[in-house]
């Protein structure tokens, strides 16, 4: 459990998210990202990082960190992360070396 001192209060998105704690991910998992005409895989992101978030209601989620697809000096959830080419987030996978 988080002690108040390691609570970050860091606004992820525009839903009103914020990043509770976070911890490093191994370097096997990805983020899948799906193609827009039909469940198909088109896209695969490194999870850098695991962040527990909570919403305004008080609920809370895992999600992924990865390297913003965008703009790449910036880190963000997997779930806001989505582009044209790669589609949105269809789930995480983890892929042996």
């Amino acid at each position: 459990m988080a002690e108040q001192d390691d609570v970050v209060t860091t606004t992820v998105d525009a839903a009103g998210e914020t990043i509770v704690t976070i911890v490093p991910a191994d370097a096997g998992w990805r983020a899948i990202y799906g193609g827009q005409s039909g469940g198909e895989e088109s896209g695969l992101s490194r999870v850098v990082a695991w962040a527990l978030v909570e919403d305004d209601a008080g609920g809370r989620k895992v999600v992924g960190l990865v390297v913003d697809p965008q703009n790449r000096s910036s880190i963000v959830t997997a779930t806001g992360s989505a582009s044209a080419q790669a589609g949105t987030l269809t789930g995480y996978g983890y892929k042996e070396r």
